[in-house]
């Protein structure tokens, strides 16, 4: 009786053995697993900064893209602004203008080339007002 429980005590205790060892082999794997986790996470935090920066990078090639866009257009914006206004200046001053000269060719006999000159002028003047006439009703 003695040996048999002398049998079970050293069987219980080689099970308790194997036990601890599986323990440890658990725990280390945990840690493996762990240490794993960690890199992974840390792998997909770098990536994450990175994007980021490129992000922000492409935003702000994106905002100096714009702001040249911006400038380029105020740009020309002026320039047409300035075409339109003398245009308006031709469209008041050039009728007017002809209309004198034509009034002053009764006294004068001016070159072929001075008639011809003014002749287109006219067909200018006729032209421009006819533009503006179709750009009010269009």
């Amino acid at each position: 009786m003695y040996e048999g429980i002398k049998r079970e005590k050293q069987e219980a205790l080689r099970r308790l053995r194997d036990l601890e060892v599986e323990i440890n082999n658990m725990k280390q794997q945990m840690k493996e697993m762990m240490i794993e986790c960690e890199e992974r996470v840390g792998e997909e935090h770098r990536q994450r900064i990175e994007a980021e920066g490129q992000y922000r990078t492409m935003l702000a090639q994106i905002e100096g893209h714009m702001a040249e866009q911006e400038r380029v257009a105020a740009h020309w914006r002026n320039c047409f602004s300035q075409l339109a206004a003398l245009a308006n200046g031709a469209i008041d001053g050039v009728p007017r203008m002809l209309s004198e000269v034509e009034s002053s060719l009764f006294f004068f006999n001016p070159l072929s080339e001075v008639k011809i000159f003014i002749e287109h002028c006219k067909g200018l003047v006729v032209e421009m007002k006819s533009m503006i006439a179709r750009a009010r009703d269009g």
